[in-house]
């Protein structure tokens, strides 16, 4: 899926974020504090001017490849150009086509799950090793008591 803009004459595409753009998008507003009530005017306004580099970065000129993009250059070109319905509408876009909250879910779950399966292990680990008696565990060190009286018998012929 994806969307297509038309800004002073050239077409600019939004598809769902790549790794990349994700790096890109936490280096310039990972310290904000959103709201989770916030709605897309207030983004807006909290993006303040991160704004165009934000949308530099999730747009992208129509036959343009990710690796080609000059950030700065179309952070500039879109501070000139880009009408605020359009920026209005990229961010709602966005959010359909980028479903943060889902995917935060999806790796909360995941993270879970993991977790779940550490402590699993270990528990299982632990008991194991309890339920070994001393009887069923021999170590290099472990003399069987009929080697222990022939040892016995050379150390008193010597």
């Amino acid at each position: 899926m994806k969307y297509v803009y038309e800004i002073n004459g050239k077409r600019w595409i939004q598809k769902p974020l790549v790794i990349g753009q994700v790096k890109q998008l936490i280096s310039i507003i990972g310290h904000l504090k959103i709201p989770g009530n916030i709605d897309i005017p207030g983004l807006i306004a909290l993006l303040g001017e991160e704004l165009p580099r934000v949308i530099a970065i999730i747009l992208t000129p129509e036959g343009m490849s990710l690796r080609e993009k000059e950030i700065d250059t179309l952070e500039k070109e879109l501070e000139e150009t880009l009408y605020i319905e359009t920026a209005i509408q990229v961010i709602e876009d966005f959010f359909d086509l980028n479903p943060i909250a889902l995917s935060l879910e999806r790796l909360t779950g995941a993270i879970e799950k993991i977790q779940s399966q550490m402590i699993q292990s270990k528990s299982s680990s632990v008991s194991s090793q309890e339920e070994t008696s001393q009887k069923e565990t021999k170590s290099n060190g472990d003399i069987p008591s009929e080697n222990a009286k022939n040892m016995s018998n050379i150390k008193d012929g010597m």
